[in-house]
């Protein structure tokens, strides 16, 4: 009799005990799944530019302490905000010249002399300011490098517009204005590939995506 009173105790404290354990391995939170690193339709990366690439943390010093870099890394900051200026200033330029092209209303090219010079001048801060929030060329990747030197090409386009367009107005000849309307063109393509490129680098590859 006491025999089975033991195994009945001995029964009912694996029971307990195994209930015990099965609540606790309910409570145990499931293992996390790890996503891929890349998700289906996601965009890749460009080649030469890393996922997720923040153009302030790649190229500023993240540690300024002497007073000229932080002059530098205060002026490198003002970049994005001039680069508005060159571009709007190009592209509305091209558009007016395009319409009087198209129109033949030379009226409505007046104006473009002074945009032309305000957009060469602008263009030039702006590529200065660049030089200044990139460092010097070493460790760019592609899109950062693509970016600096059409950056500092239009600049120089800039000028040569600037030029082409007083050559022309104070010497009107055929040969003349279609040699400024090309330079233009040119610049004001270049413009926004470089628009585009430096859109990538401040707010990532996916900032356009429909």
């Amino acid at each position: 009799m006491r025999f089975r009173s033991d195994l009945a105790g001995f029964a009912l404290a694996v029971l307990l005990s195994t209930g015990a354990v099965a609540h606790e391995a309910h409570k145990t939170p499931p293992a996390v799944v790890s996503q891929p690193a890349n998700p289906q339709g996601a965009m890749p990366p460009m080649p030469g530019m890393a996922a997720g690439m923040d153009h302030a943390e790649a190229m500023a010093d993240p540690t300024p302490k002497t007073i000229p870099q932080r002059m530098v890394r205060w002026l490198g900051a003002m970049h994005p905000a001039a680069v508005h200026f060159p571009i709007a200033l190009f592209i509305v330029a091209a558009l007016l010249e395009i319409a009087a092209l198209t129109l033949r209303r030379p009226v409505l090219t007046q104006g473009t002399r002074v945009i032309i010079a305000l957009a060469a001048v602008s263009a030039i801060g702006a590529a200065t300011l660049g030089w200044f929030a990139m460092g010097w060329p070493g460790q760019d990747d592609a899109t950062h490098t693509a970016h600096r030197w059409l950056g500092t090409s239009i600049a120089l386009l800039g000028l040569i517009c600037w030029w082409a367009k007083e050559h022309w107005v104070r010497r009107p000849g055929r040969a003349r204005e279609w040699l400024y309307i090309g330079v233009l063109t040119i610049t004001a393509a270049a413009v926004l590939v470089n628009g585009l490129l430096g859109g990538m680098l401040t707010h990532g590859m996916r900032h356009l995506m429909f």
